[in-house]
């Protein structure tokens, strides 16, 4: 099984925009290092095999989407948003009703992967899309949690429902997804200390020390890791917070009286 370079590309502008160009080119570099198959040039009607794509997938969701374990979801989601509205499939989502769309998700499936016997499917009913994948070479979090991820925020992106996925069968290399309109939730009132939950402890440390005023280099010698890894813990905790830069968050700490925590 081969996975299409466009995914890379994918990868790269959501990096890129979220991290800086900076994170993509040092990440680059060390997967390149270790998977010569990325020492080629990879262009967007280009191929990676499966084995180092996996790899290179594996670490830049622990780089720079957490191991909390949602991140292969989280990525499918934001991959699709850019492919889809950004990207070179824009055109998919145009001038189909929403059978002629949902039945042509298959395609997509040919569009990303060759060299495989693997296949999806897709069939609608009411308000419920049932998506199957058989097949797959081995089963992995990007074959199942990302494609998933990616499938939901395709529906969404499609239609004004919130939706739901639902594991209805498989056995790893084959599985079944009901996506379905999903009900919103009623609201209720979180507590203060929730917000907290996004961050790791990691992230937690390197905010506290870049409210100090201290540069990445600093506090790498502090924490025992590199200047290059504390900008990628730091860009993670901006965006999960919501803050544009250092300022922010020191602000963030301190109105959530963390300023001084060890």
């Amino acid at each position: 099984m081969q996975v299409r370079g466009i995914t890379v590309l994918t990868r790269k502008a959501i990096v890129t925009r979220r991290f800086g160009s900076d994170a993509w080119a040092g990440f680059f570099r060390d997967i390149a290092s270790a998977h010569p198959a990325f020492l080629e040039p990879v262009t967007a009607t280009s191929f990676v095999p499966l084995p180092a794509y996996l790899a290179f997938h594996d670490e830049l969701v622990r780089r720079f989407f957490g191991d909390s374990g949602s991140g292969h979801a989280d990525l499918g989601r934001e991959s699709a948003r850019w492919a889809l509205t950004e990207g070179p499939f824009k055109d998919f989502m145009k001038k189909r009703t929403l059978r002629q769309f949902v039945m042509s998700f298959p395609k997509l499936w040919k569009m990303y992967f060759a060299g495989t016997t693997s296949r999806s499917q897709a069939a609608i009913d009411g308000n419920t899309i049932d998506f199957k994948v058989f097949g797959l070479p081995c089963s992995h979090p990007y074959l199942e949690q990302f494609i998933v991820g990616y499938m939901r925020e395709l529906i969404e992106l499609y239609c004004a429902n919130p939706i739901a996925a639902t594991r209805v069968g498989g056995s790893g290399v084959d599985y079944h997804y009901r996506l379905a309109t999903a009900p919103i939730a009623p609201t209720s009132e979180v507590p203060e200390s929730s917000t907290t939950m996004v961050l790791s402890d990691r992230e937690m440390e390197v905010l506290q020390l870049v409210a100090q005023g201290k540069t990445n280099n600093e506090i790498g010698i502090v924490l025992g890791i590199s200047g290059k890894t504390v900008q990628h813990h730091a860009a993670r905790a901006y965006a999960k917070l919501g803050v544009p830069g250092r300022v922010g968050a020191a602000m963030w700490l301190a109105e959530n009286g963390f300023i001084g925590r060890i």
